[in-house]
């Protein structure tokens, strides 16, 4: 039979077959329009079969593992996506709005893209919290050396003082915000055996957006009214 483009043909389950282990992550047991109570013939085909086995066997040094290698990741991985802030047209803007989107989002997007793939490779909770303080950690580390050492150059003590702890406590603080609503994502996908609704998270993410932000935009304000000095 000839083969015409833009037939069935071209589905992509028809160009190749899953590979074993993924069948569950393609299942469609749970679309709504399904008869409710509605069970495939095998269990271990479901997306819930899938979690349920992958977190029986699931190591706590293979998951500990995972926990250190994003936490490597996800601080310089935010710097590079902070670069992107300079974009705005206007200062204020890029300082209160699209800084805290950027950094936030940035911080915390290794750990919740591992999440929303593969929830199974947590253990815990409390490792997303643990990665998120560690991104944190490392990202206002190096924006502070970036920062002193390159931006400013010969910084005062009070400044450099004012970046290695307040700024780096705004840093790791808004990070703790975030690990705890993907915290509270792990735990539903956890006890429900579905998949991580990231929205679960949305309020947290927001929160430590709009301190960060607040932060910035105080910042801003009282070094134009000249009550915050570095003696620069």
């Amino acid at each position: 039979m000839e083969h015409r483009p833009n037939s069935v043909f071209d589905e992509p389950n028809f160009k190749e077959l899953p590979r074993p282990g993924d069948a569950a992550e393609h299942e469609v047991w749970e679309e709504p329009s399904l008869t409710p109570g509605l069970r495939p013939p095998d269990a271990s085909q479901t997306y819930a079969g899938l979690l349920r086995e992958r977190w029986r066997r699931a190591s706590a040094g293979t998951s500990w593992l995972t926990v250190a290698g994003l936490a490597c990741v996800a601080g310089p991985f935010a710097v590079l996506a902070a670069f992107m802030k300079t974009s705005a047209p206007c200062l204020v803007v890029a300082a209160v709005v699209v800084a805290p989107l950027v950094e936030e989002l940035g911080k915390a997007a290794a750990p919740l893209i591992t999440l929303e793939r593969w929830p199974y490779r947590f253990v815990s909770g409390s490792q997303l919290v643990v990665v998120c303080i560690a991104s944190g950690l490392v990202f206002s580390s190096i924006e502070n050396l970036l920062y002193l050492r390159l931006y400013v150059g010969h910084p005062s003590a009070a400044l450099a003082a004012w970046r290695w702890t307040v700024c780096t406590a705004l840093h790791v603080g808004c990070s703790l915000i975030c690990g705890l609503g993907l915290r509270r994502v792990w735990l539903a996908s956890r006890a429900t055996l579905t998949r991580p609704d990231v929205s679960k998270a949305a309020t947290y993410f927001l929160t430590a957006m709009a301190l960060h932000g607040t932060y910035n935009a105080l910042v801003w304000l009282l070094d134009k009214t000249r009550l915050l000095s570095f003696g620069e």
